[in-house]
Protein backbone atom coordinates (compact mmCIF):
# COMPACT_ATOMS: atom_id res chain seq x y z
CA UNK A 1 0.00 0.00 0.00
CA UNK A 2 1.46 3.42 -0.91
CA UNK A 3 2.02 6.08 1.74
CA UNK A 4 -0.76 8.49 0.53
CA UNK A 5 -3.25 5.61 0.47
CA UNK A 6 -2.15 4.52 3.97
CA UNK A 7 -2.58 8.10 5.23
CA UNK A 8 -6.12 8.26 3.80
CA UNK A 9 -6.95 4.88 5.35
CA UNK A 10 -5.69 5.97 8.76
CA UNK A 11 -7.60 9.25 8.46
CA UNK A 12 -10.82 7.37 7.65
CA UNK A 13 -10.26 5.00 10.57
CA UNK A 14 -9.58 7.88 12.96
CA UNK A 15 -12.66 9.77 11.81
CA UNK A 16 -14.83 6.68 12.26
CA UNK A 17 -13.86 6.57 15.96
CA UNK A 18 -15.33 10.02 16.52
CA UNK A 19 -18.83 9.29 15.20
CA UNK A 20 -21.58 10.93 17.26
CA UNK A 21 -24.30 8.85 18.84
CA UNK A 22 -27.68 10.56 18.65
CA UNK A 23 -31.13 9.51 19.73
CA UNK A 24 -33.88 10.48 17.31
CA UNK A 25 -36.10 11.73 20.14
CA UNK A 26 -33.58 14.41 21.16
CA UNK A 27 -34.61 17.19 18.78
CA UNK A 28 -32.19 20.11 18.93
CA UNK A 29 -29.63 18.15 20.94
CA UNK A 30 -26.60 16.24 19.73
CA UNK A 31 -24.85 13.61 21.78
CA UNK A 32 -21.09 13.35 21.41
CA UNK A 33 -19.46 10.10 22.48
CA UNK A 34 -15.72 9.47 22.63
CA UNK A 35 -14.87 5.81 22.00
CA UNK A 36 -11.54 4.01 22.28
CA UNK A 37 -11.25 0.61 20.60
CA UNK A 38 -8.57 -1.96 21.48
CA UNK A 39 -8.18 -5.28 19.70
CA UNK A 40 -6.49 -7.93 21.81
CA UNK A 41 -6.75 -6.08 25.18
CA UNK A 42 -9.01 -7.33 27.92
CA UNK A 43 -10.92 -5.84 30.82
CA UNK A 44 -11.34 -7.22 34.31
CA UNK A 45 -14.48 -9.25 34.89
CA UNK A 46 -17.13 -8.25 37.46
CA UNK A 47 -19.92 -10.47 38.78
CA UNK A 48 -23.19 -9.53 37.07
CA UNK A 49 -26.18 -11.45 35.77
CA UNK A 50 -26.96 -10.23 32.26
CA UNK A 51 -28.30 -12.51 29.54
CA UNK A 52 -24.82 -12.86 28.07
CA UNK A 53 -21.91 -14.80 29.52
CA UNK A 54 -18.77 -13.29 30.97
CA UNK A 55 -15.35 -14.75 30.32
CA UNK A 56 -12.12 -15.06 32.24
CA UNK A 57 -9.55 -12.95 30.37
CA UNK A 58 -6.73 -14.79 32.15
CA UNK A 59 -7.96 -18.32 31.40
CA UNK A 60 -5.81 -20.66 29.37
CA UNK A 61 -7.00 -21.01 25.80
CA UNK A 62 -6.54 -24.27 23.93
CA UNK A 63 -6.10 -23.37 20.29
CA UNK A 64 -7.23 -26.13 17.95
CA UNK A 65 -5.34 -25.39 14.75
CA UNK A 66 -7.77 -27.53 12.76
CA UNK A 67 -10.83 -25.63 14.03
CA UNK A 68 -9.70 -22.10 13.14
CA UNK A 69 -8.13 -20.44 10.15
CA UNK A 70 -5.68 -17.57 10.25
CA UNK A 71 -8.04 -14.62 9.68
CA UNK A 72 -8.59 -11.72 12.06
CA UNK A 73 -11.96 -9.99 12.29
CA UNK A 74 -12.56 -6.93 10.10
CA UNK A 75 -11.81 -4.12 12.56
CA UNK A 76 -14.06 -1.61 10.79
CA UNK A 77 -17.01 -4.04 10.75
CA UNK A 78 -16.51 -4.77 14.48
CA UNK A 79 -16.46 -1.04 15.26
CA UNK A 80 -19.57 -0.35 13.21
CA UNK A 81 -21.44 -3.20 14.89
CA UNK A 82 -20.65 -1.68 18.29
CA UNK A 83 -21.32 1.92 17.18
CA UNK A 84 -24.80 0.87 16.02
CA UNK A 85 -25.57 -0.06 19.65
CA UNK A 86 -25.20 3.50 20.98
CA UNK A 87 -29.00 3.93 20.99
CA UNK A 88 -29.41 0.82 23.15
CA UNK A 89 -26.59 1.98 25.45
CA UNK A 90 -28.33 5.36 25.81
CA UNK A 91 -31.55 3.60 26.82
CA UNK A 92 -29.62 1.81 29.58
CA UNK A 93 -28.42 5.20 30.89
CA UNK A 94 -31.95 6.64 30.73
CA UNK A 95 -33.34 3.60 32.58
CA UNK A 96 -30.71 4.06 35.32
CA UNK A 97 -31.66 7.73 35.66
CA UNK A 98 -35.33 6.74 36.01
CA UNK A 99 -34.44 4.00 38.51
CA UNK A 100 -32.44 6.45 40.67
CA UNK A 101 -34.89 9.32 40.05
CA UNK A 102 -32.02 11.59 39.05
CA UNK A 103 -31.39 13.58 35.89
CA UNK A 104 -27.72 14.30 36.58
CA UNK A 105 -25.09 13.12 34.14
CA UNK A 106 -23.59 9.70 34.93
CA UNK A 107 -19.86 10.42 35.06
CA UNK A 108 -17.06 8.08 34.09
CA UNK A 109 -15.88 5.76 31.37
CA UNK A 110 -17.00 2.17 30.74
CA UNK A 111 -14.84 -0.52 29.16
CA UNK A 112 -16.60 -3.38 27.39
CA UNK A 113 -14.45 -6.39 26.49
CA UNK A 114 -16.14 -8.48 23.79
CA UNK A 115 -14.90 -12.01 23.13
CA UNK A 116 -15.83 -12.50 19.49
CA UNK A 117 -17.16 -15.82 18.26
CA UNK A 118 -15.59 -16.34 14.83
CA UNK A 119 -18.37 -18.66 13.65
CA UNK A 120 -21.41 -16.69 14.92
CA UNK A 121 -22.46 -13.04 15.09
CA UNK A 122 -23.22 -13.43 18.82
CA UNK A 123 -20.11 -13.06 21.00
CA UNK A 124 -18.90 -15.75 23.40
CA UNK A 125 -18.98 -13.25 26.26
CA UNK A 126 -18.95 -9.62 27.39
CA UNK A 127 -17.07 -8.20 30.39
CA UNK A 128 -17.89 -4.73 31.68
CA UNK A 129 -15.61 -2.53 33.73
CA UNK A 130 -17.72 0.23 35.23
CA UNK A 131 -16.72 3.59 36.75
CA UNK A 132 -16.00 3.34 40.48
CA UNK A 133 -19.28 5.02 41.47
CA UNK A 134 -21.39 2.53 39.42
CA UNK A 135 -19.76 -0.79 40.34
CA UNK A 136 -22.81 -1.71 42.47
CA UNK A 137 -25.31 -0.67 39.74
CA UNK A 138 -25.83 -4.22 38.48
CA UNK A 139 -29.02 -3.37 36.55
CA UNK A 140 -27.10 -0.72 34.58
CA UNK A 141 -24.14 -3.05 34.03
CA UNK A 142 -26.39 -5.91 32.90
CA UNK A 143 -28.25 -3.61 30.52
CA UNK A 144 -24.99 -2.30 28.99
CA UNK A 145 -23.67 -5.85 28.56
CA UNK A 146 -26.92 -7.00 26.93
CA UNK A 147 -26.92 -3.96 24.62
CA UNK A 148 -23.31 -4.66 23.61
CA UNK A 149 -24.09 -8.34 22.99
CA UNK A 150 -27.05 -7.38 20.78
CA UNK A 151 -24.78 -6.17 17.99
CA UNK A 152 -24.33 -8.47 14.98
CA UNK A 153 -20.54 -8.82 15.09
CA UNK A 154 -18.82 -10.05 11.92
CA UNK A 155 -17.79 -13.67 11.51
CA UNK A 156 -14.35 -14.69 10.26
CA UNK A 157 -12.16 -17.76 9.80
CA UNK A 158 -9.83 -17.45 12.77
CA UNK A 159 -9.53 -17.92 16.54
CA UNK A 160 -11.68 -16.01 19.07
CA UNK A 161 -10.44 -12.46 19.64
CA UNK A 162 -11.13 -10.04 22.50
CA UNK A 163 -12.02 -6.52 21.38
CA UNK A 164 -12.20 -3.71 23.91
CA UNK A 165 -14.40 -0.62 23.64
CA UNK A 166 -13.97 2.27 26.07
CA UNK A 167 -16.59 5.01 26.07
CA UNK A 168 -18.08 7.74 28.22
CA UNK A 169 -21.02 6.32 30.18
CA UNK A 170 -23.23 9.40 29.76
CA UNK A 171 -21.76 11.94 27.35
CA UNK A 172 -24.56 14.44 28.02
CA UNK A 173 -26.04 16.74 25.43
CA UNK A 174 -24.93 19.77 23.47
CA UNK A 175 -27.77 22.09 22.46
CA UNK A 176 -27.59 23.39 18.90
Amino acid sequence: MSNPLRAVSLLLLASSLALPACKSSDVGKAKQRKVTVKVGGVAAANAVSANVAEFDPNADFSLDLDAYGGERPDEYAVQQAFFNQFGALDICVLNEKERTKSDTQLAGDVTMAVKLNPKDSKPFGINATMPESYIEATALTDCLRDATAGAPYPTYDGPPVVVEFEFELDPGYVTE
